[in-house]
């Protein structure tokens, strides 16, 4: 498969031939599930989108993006899209479209191996000794009334932060840490279901989200 740099380290092309349609991916880095590896895009998302994209006859266009970068992405770009976690019950907002619900996960509390924590001790780790990834974590957070703490824009910090004891608590979904090697983290209570969904720009025309969609249904997605 061809392949060339378009910002090195910061952006992909994945080239599939004779397809004319093509969309931007963009998502922060996650070990494993969304990543540059020897500088090209690797991990279990890339995988899934080079799958839906050869179901859909288009070309993609990797990149890795804090949060706020992909925001502005999608609302000047009418073939941008990311993957968007939301708490199950919650209505997504309208600033986007929802294409494809790729699976569900859970909120968990995590924190150092052999540091086990009940949900009822929680009150003893200081705000400033507990960290966030993920908005729809955050949201879940907010819908059972606790105080959301400092976020993350990146899981690599915040896994380091967590084991270099900076951090007691790191909230996550279980999906986003599934690929770490087992005994990195501590899984602690879960806090609630949330849905993984492939969601585009506003702008983008209803007949590429319908393509979209119908490739998406033809992928064998993972279980987390």
């Amino acid at each position: 498969m061809p392949y060339r740099h378009c910002v090195a380290g910061l952006a992909w092309l994945i080239c599939l031939p004779a397809m004319a349609d093509t969309i931007r991916f963009y998502l922060p880095p996650i070990p494993a599930i969304y990543e540059e590896r020897a500088g090209q895009p690797a991990g279990l998302y890339v995988d899934l989108l080079q799958h839906m994209a050869s179901h859909a006859g288009i070309s993609l266009h990797f990149y890795l993006a804090s949060r706020p970068r992909i925001l502005q992405s999608l609302q000047r770009q009418d073939d941008a899209c990311t993957a968007v976690t939301l708490a199950a019950n919650a209505p997504p907002p309208a600033s986007m479209q929802y294409v494809y619900p790729m699976g569900q996960t859970q909120a968990v509390m995590f924190t150092r191996p052999g540091d086990v924590l009940p949900l009822a001790a929680l009150a003893q780790v200081p705000q400033e000794r507990r960290m966030v990834f993920g908005e729809g974590v955050a949201s879940v957070l907010q819908q059972r009334g606790m105080v959301v703490p400092q976020r993350s824009e990146s899981l690599q910090e915040a896994v380091a932060m967590l084991q270099a004891q900076r951090v007691r608590v790191l909230f996550a979904t279980r999906a986003a840490l599934s690929r770490l090697p087992p005994g990195t983290l501590e899984p602690g209570p879960e806090l609630g279901p949330l849905v993984s969904w492939f969601a585009c720009s506003a702008r983008m025309p209803a007949a590429m989200t319908t393509r979209l969609a119908s490739a998406w249904a033809k992928v064998p997605l993972p279980r987390f």
